[in-house]
């Protein structure tokens, strides 16, 4: 994949050139990954806005026909941060949150705390998680992007855009994602969602991202974990980016 030079747009802006820069990632083939990193997160207040604009101007372009449908999801393992759960307390009306499980298919599914995880911890090493719950933004979807703009920057947002709507990218995607729960405790949530970081994506195979996507094209998430805004896409995203004000580095 190579990048070519920053094309003009009324809807363009600038970023610091030191937080403008796109890294594109290893991916299966049929999709490209992208990713734009950040110092930390919590984003700092005065980066976030600028940020958030110009993924949205490329997320904008990337939709190209209406019938892909933009919806917003928050991991909830980030909500603890920066008033984000009193901002999703304050909006609960209007975005109409609806909790389910996020799955990472790179790692053990999801189970409850047995005894070897407490006998075989090993010192000054974290218990791992034993789930990860990801609210799902409803209503229209001027409540999905009220709730991504007000979100942002805390390290707990998901976008995507799926023909269809969440609706159809839950059920095409919920078998491929369940499909190793064995403990019956997670068998039965509303919905299931896929989590990716860098090294979901090197690690999968082009089948295997098909079935977590199902009809998605397009997911946009803030990493922790990556120190990054990851962009992931079955087209190539690169001349969206660039409209936006990002650059890939030379």
């Amino acid at each position: 994949m190579t990048s070519s030079a920053t094309e003009t747009s009324p809807t363009a802006i600038t970023l610091p050139p030191k937080r403008s820069k796109v890294e594109h990632l290893p991916a299966p083939a049929g999709w490209y990954a992208y990713a734009i990193k950040v110092p930390s997160f919590p984003i700092k207040p005065e980066m976030r806005a600028p940020l958030h604009h110009a993924l949205l101007v490329a997320v904008d372009r990337l939709r190209g026909v209406p019938s892909l449908e933009l919806s917003t999801w928050l991991l909830m393992d980030s909500l603890h941060k920066d008033g984000a759960v009193r901002e999703l307390s304050r909006h609960g009306r209007e975005w109409m949150p609806e909790f389910g499980l996020g799955i990472w298919p790179n790692r053990e599914p999801p189970r409850m705390y047995q005894d070897s995880d407490f006998l075989d911890l090993e010192s000054g090493l974290e218990m791992r998680s034993m789930m990860h719950s990801v609210v799902r933004i409803g209503g229209p979807e001027d409540a999905a992007r009220q709730a991504w703009s007000t979100m942002f920057g805390r390290g707990s947002t998901v976008v995507t855009l799926a023909a269809g709507g969440a609706e159809n990218m839950l059920d095409s995607m919920r078998e491929s994602l369940t499909r190793g729960i064995t403990d019956e405790s997670f068998q039965s949530f509303a919905f299931y969602f896929p989590l990716f970081g860098r090294a979901t994506l090197a690690q999968a195979t082009s089948e295997e991202m098909n079935a977590w996507m199902g009809p998605a094209q397009v997911y946009v998430r803030e990493s922790e974990e990556d120190d990054a805004v990851l962009v992931v896409s079955r087209a190539s995203a690169m001349a969206a980016l660039e409209a936006a004000g990002f650059h890939a580095p030379v």
